[in-house]
């Protein structure tokens, strides 16, 4: 079988699942459509179309801080093999003190 007895198959098949609407639901589409572009926008909805992307940038910008901060602390604060390797440590059992150098 060659690509181009599959491909003519394919459309075939398509075609059978191809939605077709009817007059009715075009003409329902184009009044939607009409409605949306011929109501105006309210002062709230006009000022909420420039806040919402503000508001979710400055969202993110956040959470990106918070985590790099404490990303930042965690790396700050961890204890390498060297710094341990250079520390003794000290256990104390029964008022004896014992040292690991």
């Amino acid at each position: 079988m060659n690509d181009d007895n599959f491909l003519e198959r394919l459309r075939g098949d398509a075609r059978r699942l191809r939605y077709e609407p009817d007059d009715f639901t075009l003409v329902r589409l184009q009044a939607r459509v009409r409605e949306r572009i011929a109501a105006a926008p309210t002062a709230a909805q006009f000022l909420a179309s420039w806040f919402r992307p503000l508001a979710a940038s400055l969202a993110a910008l956040s959470l990106v801080a918070a985590l790099s901060t404490a990303y930042y602390v965690q790396a700050r604060d961890q204890v390498t093999i060297d710094s341990l390797a250079a520390s003794s440590a000290e256990v104390s059992v029964d008022g004896a003190t014992y040292s690991v150098d």
